[in-house]
């Protein structure tokens, strides 16, 4: 199992749990500190990048969806785990993610560089220009 898969095992099981103490029902804001400690977790990118980019996306795709009540959909979590493939320099799923994405997560690496490893950094900025993030 890759690390992607193991993460959106973890994710499942983390909604599953929610939604069974819950009635059968899930509500976001309540697993979402469950899903951002198990995101930064799956990654060796440091700790505040992985946060900047979730909250990223939880704004991007959660906070600005129209149905709330369905949130997170599978796609969103699509989403959430190609930028987790980012973080952890694997391709998985980059197909997910748009040019918006990709220049965000840009940003985002851009703001916090000077507190990460030199080849993280290199490792992360190199897929960014390949994904013309720049």
């Amino acid at each position: 199992m890759t690390d992607i898969a193991k993460f959106n095992s973890d994710v499942q099981r983390i909604l599953k749990h929610d939604r069974q103490e819950n009635s059968g029902k899930g509500d976001f804001m309540r697993v979402a500190p469950d899903l951002q400690k198990l995101f930064a977790r799956s990654t060796s990118a440091p700790t505040s990048l992985a946060n900047s980019i979730f909250e990223y996306w939880e704004n991007e795709y959660i906070h600005a969806s129209s149905e709330q009540e369905n949130e997170p959909t599978a796609a969103h979590l699509d989403k959430l785990a190609a930028m987790l493939s980012f973080l952890e320099d694997s391709d998985e799923g980059y197909d997910e993610l748009d040019q918006h994405d990709w220049q965000e997560m840009g940003d985002l690496v851009n703001y916090e560089a000077e507190d990460m490893p030199i080849d993280t950094l290199q490792s992360l900025m190199a897929t960014l220009v390949s994904k013309g993030a720049y």
